[in-house]
């Protein structure tokens, strides 16, 4: 039964979360809530090594260069329940457990290729939980890219107050 209530618990939680709070939107590395209370260093590192398989570099733009991973843990950490951490962190173990049984290596020590693998088998899985893991970390990851200042101004050309007021013309009069 409490698997039934976790997955209850991490499909919630994949709604998204319903009020973002003011860092959320147009957000920068510098304006990120410090999250190291929620997450340990080898969390952090598996958050970092997903993201990066989520959004690798293009050379200029990718998620651990805009910081991504810290968005994600920062999310997870301001904005859901202490039981989607627990879900999250025994998931993030669990496909650290896969990456060792499979590659006798930890996930962030896998090349890029089979660290798609490994989340691919988590989408794929026929267990729920993994798959609603999967979709929840690359939605969410997916939510930090688009929602951080770069992209929203320098790629989506996002102004904040739409066109310039030009207070003092002349009105013609008919």
């Amino acid at each position: 039964m409490k698997r039934r209530d976790a997955l209850k618990t991490l499909m919630l939680a994949t709604s998204g979360a319903l009020v973002m709070p003011s860092w959320a939107i147009g957000w920068t590395r510098d304006s990120l809530p410090n999250i190291s209370a929620v997450f340990t260093e080898t969390e952090l590192a598996l958050l970092s090594s997903i993201v990066d398989t989520i959004l690798p570099s293009n050379g200029t733009l990718g998620g651990l260069s805009l910081g991504v991973d810290t968005f994600l843990a920062g999310l997870i950490s301001e904005c859901y329940e202490t039981e989607v951490h627990e879900i999250v962190k025994a998931r993030l173990r669990a496909l650290d457990e896969e990456a060792v049984k499979d590659f006798d290596i930890n996930f962030k020590d896998c090349s890029a290729p089979n660290r798609e693998k490994l989340l691919l088998s988590f989408s794929e899985s026929s267990d729920e939980m993994d798959q609603t893991f999967f979709n929840f970390i690359k939605e969410e990851t997916i939510r930090g890219f688009e929602t951080s200042e770069v992209v929203m101004v320098e790629y989506h050309e996002y102004e904040i107050m739409p066109g310039h007021f030009f207070g003092c013309i002349d009105v013609e009069e008919k």
